[in-house]
């Protein structure tokens, strides 16, 4: 989620349109030869599919402790800013009340972000954040918030999707780019975006896909489109057994969480009950890959467990929410895993957030208990809870 500065052009309220070309979901098989060697190297090898968890103890239950709470709202992302103040993300499909996004000051006092008028219930959909879906923060200060124009899962969009891009600085938006239609399913609902200098990556949770967001064209194109590794295969899995919809159905979510690494070379990406999966972003540019090569450029990264949220570190390290086990779990860019601590607080942890001095904050969110779980009316035992994870200070375990 973090990655070198965007530039001032991406301020631009960009509306250019462009057509997209999806690609199939159907797996082929492609001979070998015809691979080129860039290829070959992003093939699925055994070693991607287990990676060893070091014996290491995890961290003591003091090592985690309550940061904030709300009694009102649950959120399911933390992004701590720069100068000491912390976003949370509260989205509409949850049940929350407004605001979708706000901020607590240092004084520990609350405030919608990057303003009331944003977070207006009504009004014009392309000047205000109408389906709050991700949060990421680049390293320049500026924010780029995903709206998936999609309120209410059960129910049609409401307005076409957009990236608004924020000064945390001057809390003021920049800039928003809206998201072709033309690379969107009658049934799409974009859930989860990572931004890398003039790129964006957006997770399609409603129909398997990734879409790639060119900022200063505001062109977008889409891949991987219903590919198995970003299709929901397996539903999430809680300690009490497997979460399931207001309704009785499982919860089975598409590809909904996404991460690009510092140097903007890989994403990895992950439907919340499948496994991690990485992808060289260079491929979605390369004019010369088939639709067929490129059905088989995703690599199995490790056998995660049902996630409810992930983030990626300046370093390359990934943190995990792990709501099968209430949680949390580190991979290096060395792909040794570890699990940091596992604690009952950690009731269905949400999205992460790292700050500059080693501590990861989570939201306790949980989610099991939302409205949208619980036929439309929440059992969550308020208040809500983030908790600070002090992260430990020894090298990662070989």
């Amino acid at each position: 989620m973090f990655s070198p500065h965007t530039h001032s052009k991406a301020a631009r309220n960009f509306m250019m349109i462009r057509r997209t070309r999806p690609f199939s979901g159907f797996r082929r098989a492609l001979a070998l030869t015809t691979l080129t060697a860039s290829l070959a190297v992003a093939l699925p090898t055994p070693s991607a599919w287990a990676v060893h968890m070091p014996k290491v103890p995890e961290l003591s239950a003091s090592a985690l402790t309550p940061f904030t709470q709300s009694d009102k709202q649950v959120w399911d992302a933390v992004v701590p800013l720069p100068d000491g103040r912390m976003l949370f993300e509260a989205p509409a499909w949850i049940g929350n009340p407004g605001p979708q996004l706000s901020v607590r000051n240092t004084d520990g006092s609350f405030a919608p972000y990057p303003d009331a008028d944003w977070n207006a219930a009504e009004g014009d959909a392309a000047k205000r954040i109408v389906a709050a879906a991700g949060v990421t923060l680049l390293p320049d200060g500026t924010l780029w918030v995903l709206d998936s124009g999609v309120p209410n899962r059960k129910a049609p969009a409401v307005a076409q999707p957009k990236l608004i891009h924020i000064d945390t600085q001057k809390n003021t938006v920049l800039g928003t780019v809206a998201i072709e239609k033309t690379a969107l399913h009658p049934d799409s609902i974009l859930s989860g975006v990572a931004v890398h200098e003039n790129t964006a990556y957006v997770t399609d949770s409603g129909v398997a896909g990734v879409l790639v967001v060119d900022i200063p064209s505001a062109s977008t194109r889409r891949f991987l489109d219903r590919h198995p590794s970003l299709t929901a295969t397996r539903p999430i899995q809680i300690p009490g057994g497997t979460l399931n919809w207001g309704d009785g159905r499982a919860a089975a979510i598409d590809s909904s969480m996404i991460a690009v690494s510092p140097d903007g070379r890989w994403i990895v990406m992950q439907a919340p009950g499948n496994y991690l999966s990485r992808v060289e972003t260079s491929t979605f540019s390369d004019p010369d890959i088939t639709p067929a090569a490129m059905e088989e450029i995703v690599t199995q990264w490790y056998k995660t467990p049902s996630l409810g949220g992930m983030t990626i570190g300046p370093d390359g390290t990934l943190y995990w929410s792990d709501v099968s086990t209430n949680s949390i779990l580190s991979y290096s860019t060395g792909r040794i895993p570890r699990r940091l601590i596992t604690n009952p607080r950690l009731n269905f942890p949400g999205t992460p957030g790292l700050d500059a001095h080693g501590h990861l904050f989570v939201p306790a969110m949980q989610l099991n208990h939302a409205a949208a779980f619980q036929n439309g009316k929440a059992t969550v035992t308020w208040p809500v809870t983030v908790y600070q994870l002090t992260l430990p200070t020894t090298p990662p375990p070989t």
